[in-house]
Parts: structure tokens; C-alpha cells; sequence
């Protein structure tokens, strides 16, 4: 048995070979991209960049991973083997982690000199190697700051091209909205909103926090006091029995981000500005099929097919199912059809239409995929949720109430339940 400085000393070993390996498949995530280029550049240039694309797709597929992540990767190997080749071998040895790697790569690319980058190259092993990853974020912050003072209205006006808002799931119904603004405006909303929540009513009850994040929410939605505020169009499904209040199961959003606790739901439905569908699924939450007669498909159908797939049909993409193309499986003429259709973004429709992906849909809902290698890849649709009505109901069926829409079917129930 070891001794506990052996494992110590194990465990800085694995942490190196964990680096080492990182950095091998850097390199061979490069090799098929670089060879998928020349392959293609034979045609013209327009091919290579085609069959880059469709590599770093299959890249998605084996690893995955989100085709924009594949694409940060490659192109951050690319840039430390060509312009900083202190880092880029002290990586393959293992004696530094990818974490480190990135952070050093993140700090390269705001320097506007390239004989900047190549000083930060020349040190950064050294530098960075002994820190944590926040203090190593801190210290290539400091130096990049200091080594182009005189840059660095260049490297703000770069840094404000790519302000964005983001956001990332939490769980249990909450999401974490955040927001790549100029210091002054983020001070400025700061210093407004705790203000604010200062000024509230000494009774409020709410923390500081909780007044800051309810306060700059009313602000953007325009929301009244005691009002939902929900103007814009946001899929929820949930079961019936949820909307009723004799379950609790949660709805989700349609493009199965975050799931919505029941309770939230029953109260933006209780807005008259709320709009009900209703759609038919089997028993385990899988939406019946519809046809279209014609090559497009309609609105109703997309809506359909939102519902279902929530996100695009090629494995490792999030890009919602509003956003796509409505892709047939089995080229037209064949039927336009939720059998034989499904949401594509755009990326993958192209690569797949000039034949670099092939697609069935062997049933509906379920999409397999073959790459130009003649890998194999299946992707299906979450089921949309549902609830257990015997077992919330068994001892009180005499008291169940009607229905409430049940005479007020939808067209797009309509349009679900119609002969074919």
C-alpha cells in the first residue's frame, strides 16, 4: 500500500499525463482538420473551407462536444503551435495544465504586438506553472495591462465588439442571466439597483440580493407591481394535471433548457395574456405524428416539431428549434411530414444537403446520422413530460373535475388528430 507521500506524488504524476494527453488530442484534432482542408482545397478554396466544416462537425459527433467548441479548440491549438512554442511543447510534456494553457491562450489573444506574445511565450511556463488558475488569470491580466499600457484603448475596443447576454440553466426552475458590458455600465446598473433595494420599505423582508435581482427584472420586463410581466413568447409543456393543480410535475421550456416548477406555471397561466395548446402524446410523452401534403412545411407543423425536438436534430447542437430550417429526412418528394422532418440549423442542413452527413429518421422523432467516416450517431428527443393520473387521483375519482378545454380543442389539435 502506498504511503500518503506516494499518493501524493501519484497524483501529480496523473495530472501531468492528464495534460499530456489533452495536449495529444489537440494535436489530432488538428490533424484531421488540417488534412480535411487540403483534401478539399485541391477543388478550390471554397471546398476546403466545406470540408473543414464537415470535420469539425464529425469532431462534434465523436467527442461530444458543440461544434463551436471544437472549433475554440482547434483554433487554439493552432495559434499556440504557431506562435508560442515555449507553451506549446510545455503542454505536450505535461508540464503545464490545459487550464493553464487556456488562460495563458486568452491572455495572448487580447496582446495587440506580436512581439508581445512572443515575451508573454517566453515566460509564462515559468510564471504561470506554479499558480492556481485564478491567480494565474490575475497575474496575465496584471501583465498584458502593464506590457501594453499604451494599447489598451485598442484592446477595449475589441473587448466591446463581442458584449453579448448569456445564459446558463441552474435547475429548480431559476437561470443565471449574465451580461458582457463596459466596468462603468455594470457599476452604473449596480450602484442603481442597490439604490433601490435600499430604498424599499424597511418591512420588505427581502435580502439584498434577492431585491437587486427582482428589482432589475421588473426593469426589463416593464412589470407592474403584483404582475407576470411575460411578454414575450415563451413554450412551456406541461401535463394537464399540473395546470390543474392535482400534481406537481414540472413543466419544461420547448427547448428543453430548464425545467419550470408546476406552481409557476399555474401562475403565468392565470394571465390573460397567456396562450394554450393543446397536444396529444402517447403514454410515455412522445407527440403523435402529423402530414403535410405540400413540400414546405407549414407553421403548424414547426410548431409541432418545436414541441417535439426542442433543439436542432444533429446530436451536439443547442441551437433552439425556432431557429432552424425544417429539414426533411428522406429528401422531397418524399412527404413532408413530423415522421420525416425535424429542425436543422442551418450549419449541419448545408453539410448534410451536400452530402458530408447522412440522415434517417427510422421512426419519428429518433434522427440517426452517419458521417463520410462511416461513424454512426442517434439522436432522440427528450420525452415531453407527463404525470402519473392514477396515482395522484386513485381515491378521488368521484370528485374529479371536468375537463376545462375540453370542448375547446385547438386547430393545431385539430390539425394532430386529422385522418392522413
Amino acid at each position: 500500500m502506498l504511503d500518503d507521500r506516494q499518493v501524493i506524488e501519484q497524483v501529480v504524476v496523473r495530472r501531468e499525463a492528464l495534460a499530456a494527453l489533452e495536449a495529444a488530442e489537440a494535436v489530432d484534432m488538428l490533424d484531421v482538420v488540417d488534412r480535411a482542408r487540403a483534401a478539399g482545397e485541391v477543388v478550390s478554396a471554397a471546398q476546403g473551407r466545406r470540408r473543414v466544416d464537415a470535420a469539425v462537425h464529425e469532431l462534434s459527433l465523436a467527442m461530444r462536444l458543440p461544434a463551436p467548441t471544437i472549433e475554440r479548440r482547434v483554433a487554439r491549438a493552432r495559434r499556440l503551435r504557431s506562435s508560442m512554442p515555449e507553451v506549446w511543447q510545455a503542454w505536450l510534456d505535461g508540464r503545464i495544465s490545459t487550464t493553464h494553457v487556456a488562460a495563458i491562450d486568452r491572455a495572448a489573444t487580447r496582446l495587440v504586438h506580436a512581439e508581445s506574445v512572443t515575451a508573454l511565450d517566453d515566460i509564462a511556463v515559468e510564471r504561470v506553472g506554479r499558480l492556481t488558475p485564478g491567480q494565474a488569470t490575475r497575474w496575465l491580466d496584471r501583465w498584458v495591462e502593464r506590457t501594453e499600457a499604451t494599447e489598451s484603448a485598442r484592446r477595449h475596443e475589441r473587448a466591446h465588439a463581442d458584449r453579448k447576454v448569456s445564459s446558463r440553466p441552474l435547475g429548480d426552475g431559476m437561470t443565471r442571466l449574465t451580461a458582457d458590458v463596459t466596468a462603468t455600465d455594470a457599476a452604473a446598473v449596480m450602484q442603481s439597483l442597490t439604490g433601490a433595494a435600499h430604498a424599499l420599505p424597511a418591512d420588505d423582508g427581502r435580502t439584498i440580493d434577492q431585491a437587486r435581482a427582482d428589482l432589475f427584472v421588473d426593469a426589463l420586463l416593464g412589470r407592474e407591481p403584483g404582475g407576470l410581466g411575460f411578454r414575450a413568447v415563451i413554450g412551456i409543456t406541461v401535463p394537464l394535471s399540473s395546470l390543474m393543480g392535482f400534481s406537481d410535475v414540472p413543466g419544461e421550456l420547448t427547448d428543453r433548457s430548464a425545467t419550470i416548477p408546476a406552481h409557476i406555471v399555474r401562475a403565468a397561466m392565470a394571465d390573460e395574456q397567456s396562450l394554450l395548446y393543446r397536444l396529444v402524446t402517447d403514454d410515455v410523452g412522445n407527440l403523435m405524428t402529423v402530414t403535410w401534403l405540400g413540400r414546405f412545411a407549414p407553421t403548424r407543423l414547426a410548431q409541432v416539431l418545436e414541441f417535439r425536438d426542442g433543439t436542432s436534430v444533429f446530436p451536439t447542437s443547442t441551437v433552439p428549434a425556432r431557429a432552424c430550417d425544417t429539414d426533411h429526412s428522406d429528401p422531397w418528394p418524399a412527404e413532408t411530414s413530423a415522421a420525416n422532418t425535424g429542425p436543422l440549423n442551418r450549419r449541419a442542413h448545408n453539410l448534410k444537403t451536400e452530402g458530408h452527413l447522412r440522415l434517417r429518421q427510422p421512426a419519428p422523432g429518433v434522427f440517426a446520422w452517419t458521417t463520410s467516416t462511416g461513424h454512426t450517431y442517434t439522436r432522440t428527443a427528450e420525452p415531453l413530460p407527463i404525470a402519473d393520473w392514477e396515482h395522484h387521483w386513485e381515491h378521488e375519482a368521484a370528485e374529479l373535475p371536468a375537463d376545462p378545454w375540453a370542448d375547446e380543442f385547438t386547430e393545431m389539435v385539430e390539425y394532430l388528430t386529422q385522418p392522413v
